[in-house]
């Protein structure tokens, strides 16, 4: 007690043990973001940062939102924030002292004298004590185990913003994706509708008894296109479906197939979004997630290496106690005693070491993961910045290639009426036509949903 008490006087609580360490271990990740994005084009300051307006989809938000309401993940999601905020209170406990309080009684008889009466007394007793218990946070060990539960606590909260991040941006995908399997599926039917009306007019011509091989080949010809078109339609009302399905369980509800979605692909109105890459590990949840479970780390092995020193306890008892109940409360009846001990490990058979080394590591671990977070972000979003300037300008290639194939097939059609070209060019530019169209649908949709991966990879908040 000689020791610790100017111990007590000088120092107080000690500080966290290597609190610069992590604020260097941080500045280090963090001095791995470029200056600027490599693949970020040239972009005007007043360029808008919002996500979801970037669709301009009244429809595609109500989605989002129904999405969020609902989705269970997310309602998982929100409870572990609960159970993380009630272990930062259970951790924060030990700060204060433990206070309980009791009632007991006891009945009791001792031995009478056999040359009188024989009889024993009876004593009762009755106890009303109340119980102070403390442990002195000296070093500042409790403290310690607290600012990891609370750092716990705020990584918990950040999942929970990285879940929402991440569903509203998979409702979205998924609602894009339906639409666009929807679009394919009617470009598809009305492709069928064509090859039918066409396939009518080659088969009149048989019947007409005018060239009949090359009208019979023309037919069969014809039959196999429509075959496969109508092969095709099936297979867009597949994919439709099950995209809706799939966006139906999202916004919680049971998969009917029923889901209607969005009518037609949204039309992206803004540029890509601003901002540097030291704003990103500002931004992104999972990265500031990251970084509260390296400083819950940190406290941690704080924690464990203070367990070298002693810890002291504090205790107290005031109360009652008299042979009566109606006594009790009379002055006379209370009684009260205090105590302290200080308490020093010598011995453990390495455990302390081992639970110091164990913090340490899992610190290093946490670290790493937190390193290889930050690379994987900045990854996602180079990657999409890239892919926006190249799925635009295969769109832009795309559009132009249905733009010359539909007019190819408007020329073979005229061509073929007038009997100047054969079935099989005509048919060969009506599939060159409606694979243009569809292959420009879905880079559209992909690009919308690279997009959504931006956004995604930026941390945006909508």
């Amino acid at each position: 007690m000689l020791i610790v008490c100017p111990l007590i006087a000088g120092c107080g609580f000690l500080p966290p043990l290597g609190s610069r360490r992590l604020k260097e271990d941080v500045a280090a990740v963090h001095s791995r973001a470029p200056e600027k994005w490599t693949a970020l084009p040239k972009i005007e300051p007043t360029a808008a940062t919002g996500w979801l307006d970037d669709f301009n989809s009244v429809t595609l938000r109500q989605l989002v939102d129904r999405t969020i309401a609902a989705n269970p993940d997310l309602k998982a999601a929100g409870a572990r924030v609960t159970q993380a905020r009630a272990e930062t209170v259970q951790a924060g406990a030990a700060l204060w002292p433990s206070i309980s309080g009791a009632f007991s009684a006891s009945r009791s008889q001792s031995p009478g004298d056999q040359r009188f009466s024989g009889l024993g007394t009876i004593n009762n007793r009755f106890r009303l004590p109340l119980n102070v218990s403390w442990e002195v946070d000296l070093w500042g060990r409790v403290a310690d185990e607290r600012s990891a539960a609370r750092a716990r606590r705020f990584a918990a909260e950040e999942d929970f913003h990285a879940s929402r991040l991440s569903l509203a941006a998979t409702a979205v995908q998924t609602a894009i994706t339906l639409a666009e399997a929807q679009s394919l599926q009617s470009l598809a039917e009305q492709n069928v509708r064509t090859r039918r009306v066409q396939l009518g007019i080659l088969e009149k011509q048989m019947e007409r008894g005018l060239e009949p091989d090359r009208a019979a080949l023309d037919v069969s010809l014809g039959r196999a296109d429509l075959a496969r078109a109508e092969a095709t339609v099936q297979q867009r009302k597949a994919a439709a479906d099950q995209s809706r399905r799939t966006l139906e369980v999202l916004m919680g509800g049971y998969p009917a197939g029923t889901e209607r979605g969005l009518t037609s692909l949204p039309v992206l109105k803004r540029g890509i979004p601003a901002g540097l890459p030291s704003e990103l590990l500002l931004r992104r949840p999972d990265l500031r997630a990251a970084e509260r479970r390296l400083e819950s780390a940190l406290r941690l092995e704080s924690s464990a290496k203070k367990a070298f020193l002693p810890s002291i306890r504090l205790t107290g008892d005031y109360g009652r106690t008299s042979q009566q109940t109606d006594d009790l409360l009379v002055p006379e009846a209370a009684f009260w005693s205090i105590a302290s001990n200080v308490t020093q490990s010598f011995f453990q058979g390495g455990r302390i070491i081992a639970t110091v080394q164990q913090t340490r590591a899992r610190y290093e671990e946490q670290l790493q993961t937190y390193t290889s977070s930050a690379l994987t972000a900045f990854r996602e979003v180079e990657t999409a910045l890239a892919a926006d300037a190249f799925l635009r300008a295969q769109a832009d290639a795309l559009s132009r290639s249905a733009a010359e194939a539909e007019r190819a097939e408007s020329l073979a059609l005229g061509q073929y009426e007038k009997g100047l070209t054969e079935v099989l060019t005509l048919l060969d530019t009506r599939q060159r036509a409606f694979d243009a169209r569809s292959a420009l649908i879905a880079v559209q949709a992909q690009r919308l949903r690279n997009r959504t991966d931006l956004h995604l990879a930026l941390g945006g908040e909508f």
